[in-house]
């Protein structure tokens, strides 16, 4: 267990009585603020902050009534925005490759394969950790140990933890103070992590004095400690804090936000048809001598004022709800003669919607900028009057969007979680190079699939008239089976085989019979394309797992098959059906 010393412990104190967060580290309150701010748009939480910013005189009866009829309107539309940069996780557009010793294939099957609760740690970062990193960009990583006790020889199982800014508390060059939980008002539980250790502990304050329990450490000696952000864009207003990659959007969706609240208010409380009717005065008399008086009786044997039975109250008041009706004294439908000058006994008042209507607009038009700013409205919805280079230049950002997207996942967190699962797993100490021996080479991806299947089907065709280079056809052609065809994997994989496997696959029959008399393919090339199909097929019927091998094990099996047709197709003579020539005997002379 970790010794602290009174000076950390005073710190500690003071920082658990501290209600204003002065004590935690310097970017601890602008961290949290981001992260409330964005939870109001990932998670759909109340943002009863900003509802009540932008109205700081509005009666407190009012701003209630908006927090309670409050429905997370970006929710939904921030939902797909974290759903496009979903495209980075395509298996087919990122590698993780495996060194083929022992230790790289241990850690190859524990991270991929054997992953506490999301089997593999690619799956942790897509369904997971993701959103944690747009919600709270300077929330952390930690990899520690799965179960802190290691038996024997056993293996260490690493994980990887989100901590989020709020349980953040202190930042020091040579510690990590993480806040775990609080239990009855006075027991606090904290993560205490070190370039060496990583100390878990209680802490009980009664007065003066307080009490520090140990319940669990492990001392990883890495000599670095194994925390780092979740990440995002560095901020312009406050150095060393991080902002969301989804800032951009931000102050669009908080003005839809107060735009929606505002278009709910007007819609329940002035959006419903409002009745007048035309009315008599009650002529109800309490016991024959108290007569109804705009709804209320007044007895003054008793002194006492209470609401007619009759009418229930009924009398020139505003309405407290859509279903009732506003009733008229008769009197105000009298011409000065005393006859009737209504023609109908009710009616309704006229409301106006024309600013309600503009209101709900507004939001609407602030959910898609939202979305502009972040670049994906292209996938949204493209207008059909768009010029080609328009969509060309939208589908440059969006790309160039999601880059950084991966570029943050594969270049930083994949790459860092293989690091410390290697140490932790294999011992291997503070040296990179030996943690490189047994780490992965990640290709990180760099094209995204934001084309729809028309758009690709478009590009395919034209590039066929163009006669495009056949490498880049083939390409094509995978990108548009992969979209249609991606609810049935075991087609998706043949169609796929059938295109990668032959070397002419967008070559024509009559350019095939060219190239083999100009030398340019082989006899073999030329069989494979014409039977591609029955020989993958064939492939199958032998080897059910033919698609998991390498593409040089495929390539030699279909080369096979292509060696069968040319030996069956050779003219064989019958040699024993031809009588042998004699030469004819030397004529001596």
């Amino acid at each position: 267990m970790v010794n602290f010393d009174e000076a950390f412990l005073k710190k500690l104190r003071k920082l658990l009585g501290d209600d204003r967060n002065e004590e935690k580290h310097p970017h601890y309150k602008k961290a949290v603020e981001l992260a409330d701010e964005m939870s109001w748009h990932v998670y759909g939480t109340k943002p009863e902050e900003l509802l009540k910013r932008v109205r700081p005189r509005e009666d407190p009866e009012i701003t209630r009534y908006r927090l309670d009829s409050y429905e997370p309107i970006t929710q939904s539309i921030c939902k797909k925005a974290i759903s496009i940069t979903h495209k980075v996780f395509n298996s087919k557009l990122y590698s993780i490759r495996f060194k083929e010793d022992a230790k790289s294939q241990e850690l190859k099957q524990y991270s991929l394969e054997n992953y506490p609760r999301f089997n593999s740690v690619v799956s942790y970062l897509a369904n997971f950790a993701q959103k944690k990193m747009f919600a709270d960009p300077n929330g952390v990583f930690l990899v520690q140990p799965y179960d802190y006790v290691i038996k024997g020889s056993e293996r260490v199982q690493p994980i990887v933890t989100v901590y989020s800014s709020k349980n953040i508390f202190m930042v020091e060059r040579d510690y990590v103070l993480l806040f775990d939980k609080k239990e009855k008002d006075k027991e606090w539980y904290f993560t205490y992590v070190t370039k060496e250790i990583i100390q878990k502990f209680s802490l009980t304050v009664n007065g003066q004095q307080t009490e520090i329990e140990d319940y669990g450490s492990y001392a990883h000696q890495f000599g670095e400690i194994p925390i780092w952000s979740l990440g995002g864009e560095y901020s312009d207003k406050e150095f060393g804090v991080l902002e969301s990659f989804f800032s951009a959007a931000v102050p669009f969706w908080n003005e839809a936000i107060n735009d929606h609240s505002d278009v709910t208010g007007a819609y329940r409380m002035h959006m419903w048809p409002q009745k007048w009717e035309v009315a008599d005065e009650c002529e109800y008399v309490e016991a024959q001598k108290f007569p109804c008086q705009g709804g209320y009786i007044f007895n003054q044997d008793k002194g006492t004022k209470y609401q007619c039975p009759s009418c229930k109250g009924a009398g020139r008041k505003s309405l407290k709800s859509p279903y009732e009706t506003y009733w008229v004294n008769r009197d105000n439908f009298k011409a000065a003669d005393g006859t009737a000058n209504v023609d109908v006994p009710f009616g309704y008042v006229s409301v106006p919607v024309e600013a309600t209507k503009m209101l709900e607009e507004k939001a609407q038009r602030n959910l898609e900028m939202g979305l502009n700013a972040l670049a994906m409205d292209v996938v949204n919805t493209i207008g059909e009057n768009q010029s080609g280079i328009s969509k060309e230049i939208d589908r440059t950002e969006l790309n160039d969007f999601l880059q950084k997207i991966a570029d943050q996942v594969f270049e930083i967190h994949l790459t860092n979680i293989y690091y410390y699962f290697a140490k932790y797993m294999f011992g291997v100490g503070s040296t990179p190079e030996k943690v490189r021996e047994i780490e992965p080479e990640i290709s990180k991806p760099t094209q995204f699939d934001i084309y729809s299947t028309n758009e690709l089907t478009k590009q395919f065709s034209e590039a066929k008239i163009a006669k495009l280079n056949p490498s880049y056809l083939t390409t094509k052609q995978a990108e548009i089976q992969n979209r249609e065809f991606q609810t049935n994997p075991e087609l998706l994989q043949r169609l796929n085989l059938e295109l990668y496997l032959d070397p002419v696959s967008e070559v024509t029959r009559d350019e095939v019979g060219m190239m083999i008399q100009n030398g340019t393919i082989t006899k073999e090339t030329a069989i494979i394309h014409d039977n591609i199909k029955m020989f993958i097929q064939r492939a199958f019927e032998e080897d059910k797992k033919f698609g998991d091998k390498k593409p040089e094990e495929q390539k030699k099996v279909l080369d096979n098959y292509a060696k069968e047709v040319i030996e069956s197709t050779k003219v064989k003579i019958d040699m024993s059906a031809i009588e042998p020539v004699v030469p004819p005997n030397p004529v001596v002379k």
